[in-house]
């Protein structure tokens, strides 16, 4: 047996069923159909979807990876062309690594970082956000999973532009916390 509440919930939905069918009862017999577009009109908008769809950056991407064979992570090089002759033609120990800066690039750039996905990458950049510039690697220990073996991995391939912010929470103290024995 519903309660009175349940009971009310379900007659306020029954209302609106029935209003929103003699609404369509209303327009159908009053000649006041719903609007709706002819054919060519579906067919505009469905080429339309299809189009952005088609066009999305992420799609575009992702298969001119799967194309080019390439591994899911990679380095940021600097001053070396992009077209894929340039990087086939170049040897690999000649190529200069980038720094990524965790003041201040994308988390794209940081998720090209070893040992950093996606959503490491995406918990960087909302702490940054949140609480201000990392400013040094024990900074960046205030990030969840970042802990001295990862920003021991990081220490040679990472810079750090910003100031960290007065009253920022640092990365000394995180974790589990126990409670205190009487």
């Amino acid at each position: 047996m519903p309660t009175p509440a349940e009971r009310q919930a379900l007659l306020f939905f029954a209302a609106i069923a029935a209003l929103g069918i003699g609404v369509n009862a209303w327009r159908a017999v009053g000649g006041q159909a719903a609007p709706v577009g002819g054919r060519a009109e579906l067919a505009a908008q469905i080429a339309r979807v299809d189009s952005a769809v088609a066009s999305s950056p992420s799609r575009e991407a992702k298969a001119q990876k799967r194309a080019q064979g390439r591994p899911k992570r990679r380095t940021i090089t600097l001053g070396l062309p992009s077209a894929p002759a340039a990087r086939a033609s170049a040897p690999s120990a000649e190529r200069p690594a980038a720094k990524v800066d965790l003041d201040a690039d994308s988390a794209a750039a940081i998720e090209a970082l070893p040992r950093i996905g996606p959503a490491l990458a995406a918990r960087i950049v909302a702490n940054r956000d949140s609480f201000g510039a990392f400013g040094s690697l024990e900074g960046l220990a205030r990030v969840r999973g970042i802990g001295p073996a990862m920003t021991k991995a990081l220490k040679d391939q990472v810079v750090f532009s910003g100031v960290p912010r007065a009253g920022a929470p640092s990365g000394a103290g995180k974790g589990r916390r126990r409670r205190a024995m009487p």
